[in-house]
């Protein structure tokens, strides 16, 4: 059996996820992104590699979650999170699957060149929720709502725009 890993871009995920919510939210919620994925890794007998963008100039550091198979990765000096999920597609042993997690187009074009499985962040928060769409959460720090309706997805502007398509006499 091919093991798995998961290269996932973290603030990609957490954006995705938490459409229009403040930097500060989108910090806090980086542990909460590691934990869902720990237990999502963990089911499926998978490892997991979490990049974020750095903590300022300094080196890259990465820590392995203690009794979990996820390591979190910060980017620092030269190296942004792009770099280090490109570094880890090409240092895979070619007894491991990966799929990479990213929104990013060029992270996506390496990927696909590389020969691995790509996901999107909201694909991977359909499967980290157990939902087929992977929706972007209610921004409010109770909620476990997922927006269904496609008024709770789209800005009024657009939603407007789409009414009067619809109500325009053929």
């Amino acid at each position: 059996m091919t093991a798995t890993l998961y290269i996932v871009d973290g603030y990609n995920v957490l954006h995705a996820l938490f459409r229009g919510v403040g930097k500060e939210e989108i910090f806090a919620r980086r542990d909460w992104l590691a934990d869902r994925l720990a237990s999502f890794a963990a089911v499926r007998g998978a490892q997991a590699v979490l990049v974020f963008d750095g903590r300022g100039p300094q080196s890259t550091s990465c820590v392995p979650i203690k009794g979990a198979p996820v390591e979190v990765c910060f980017a620092g000096g030269r190296f942004t999170a792009d770099t280090l999920i490109a570094r880890r597609i090409a240092e895979r042993p070619a007894d491991v699957a990966v799929v990479v997690v990213s929104a990013d187009q060029e992270v996506q074009r390496t990927a696909t060149r590389a020969g691995v499985s790509r996901m999107t962040p909201l694909e991977l928060g359909g499967e980290l929720f157990g939902t087929e769409s992977g929706q972007a959460l209610d921004s409010a720090q109770d909620s476990t709502r997922m927006p269904s309706r496609l008024e709770d997805k789209v800005d009024p502007e657009t939603l407007r725009r789409l009414e009067e398509i619809r109500n325009k006499p053929q």
